[in-house]
């Protein structure tokens, strides 16, 4: 059986793997040294919890961008099955 043709361009499939791994290679990274965890930004803020708050706001934003970037697609949203079929009551 022949495979569908990729919806993602090698370029497109580097820049993924590039978005997602460096956010966890810092993560990773502050992890494993308390050190540099514990530098203070600005008050009590410190690079951990700052990262923390960073990517709280980088996954927000993503699900908000794509949430309205599907909402506004011209394509209609696909029907269930449950909503296509009648619902009980009288016949």
């Amino acid at each position: 059986m022949p495979s569908a043709p990729s919806m993602f361009s090698s370029r497109d499939t580097r820049v993924l793997v590039t978005i997602n791994a460096l956010p966890l290679a810092v993560g990773v990274l502050l992890s494993c040294s308390t050190t540099l965890g514990e530098i203070s930004l600005y008050g009590r803020l410190t690079l951990a919890t700052g990262w923390a708050l960073a990517q709280l706001v980088v996954l927000v934003g993503g699900v908000w961008w794509y949430e309205t970037r599907a909402a506004s697609s011209g394509e209609p949203a696909p029907t269930t099955a449950s909503a296509s079929q009648p619902t009980g009551g009288t016949r």
